[in-house]
């Protein structure tokens, strides 16, 4: 099941208000590709019951009125409160998992989480050449051989956050996660949670490393901090990141060995 060259499985739906899609190149059967898939999706949608501020079931919404005390919740629920509160020291309040009025929504937070969690179902089931998105957030395998550059390799664009459709750098990636947080995946600005006004100082800001969790929380993170923000995630080891101004401008910023890294995955 590792021969690179197969067409790739592609399958989608909507999920966690976005769209999923699970790309697999391995050369293996569809059919076993497509109970993979399916299996991740149903994983993700255990997930999605589990935190959504839409769903009134959900261990989030009974959190939130009342019904139901976080330190009963799920393993799942804790472990990822327990993160975001984390991050929210880390970054001194720059993420924040509760709303600006005082209820819970680690919505920043677990669309990384979740398609990183179920996206080992592929390195379980044999699979290596795969990715999961989830609105434009990536976990990625092994990438296949590249036809015409002979190299193995993922191509993922960075969107233009001011054209749509566009992108204004592409990236090459070997396995490990992307993630863009800003107003090309966002209706409106993101909200610094510390003073409850609109961030207009990125209009993306995309991260690259490990683990979508952290490039995820990172980029959300970077965006609220605003000038500083791209240098506070190159504090972590194997994160990078770049921004896009208001006015088109990529930014990038050169990681200093005189930068004490620390590492996300200590928590």
């Amino acid at each position: 099941m590792t021969t690179t060259q197969a067409l790739p499985v592609i399958r989608s739906q909507p999920m966690m208000g976005s769209v999923v899609s699970a790309h697999v190149h391995d050369d293996a059967s569809s059919a076993f590709i497509d109970a993979v898939i399916s299996s991740v999706f149903d994983e993700l949608s255990i997930y999605e019951s589990m935190f959504s501020t839409f769903q009134k079931t959900s261990e989030i919404s009974r959190i939130n009125l009342g019904d139901l005390h976080i330190l009963d919740a799920s393993r799942e629920v804790i472990d990822v409160l327990d993160a975001c509160f984390y991050l929210e020291g880390i970054s001194k309040g720059a993420f924040s998992a509760h709303r600006l009025d005082g209820s819970l929504d680690p919505a920043g937070f677990v669309k990384g989480w979740a398609v990183e969690r179920v996206s080992r179902q592929f390195d379980i089931a044999g699979l290596r050449h795969w990715y999961v998105s989830l609105g434009g957030d990536m976990q990625l395998g092994d990438p296949p051989l590249d036809e015409m550059t002979q190299l193995y390799e993922w191509k993922v664009g960075i969107a233009d956050p001011h054209h749509d459709g566009a992108v204004v750098m592409g990236l090459s990636v070997e396995r490990g996660a992307v993630a863009t947080s800003g107003i090309a995946e966002r209706s409106s600005h993101l909200v610094d949670p510390r003073t409850g006004q609109s961030c207009h100082y990125w209009s993306s800001v995309t991260v690259t490393g490990p683990s979508l969790t952290w490039a995820d929380a990172f980029a959300t993170v970077a965006c609220v901090m605003g000038e500083h923000g791209l240098n506070w995630v190159h504090h972590f080891e194997g994160y990078s990141a770049l921004g896009v101004r208001p006015d088109g401008t990529l930014v990038t910023v050169a990681r200093s060995d005189e930068v004490p890294h620390v590492s996300a995955e200590q928590y």
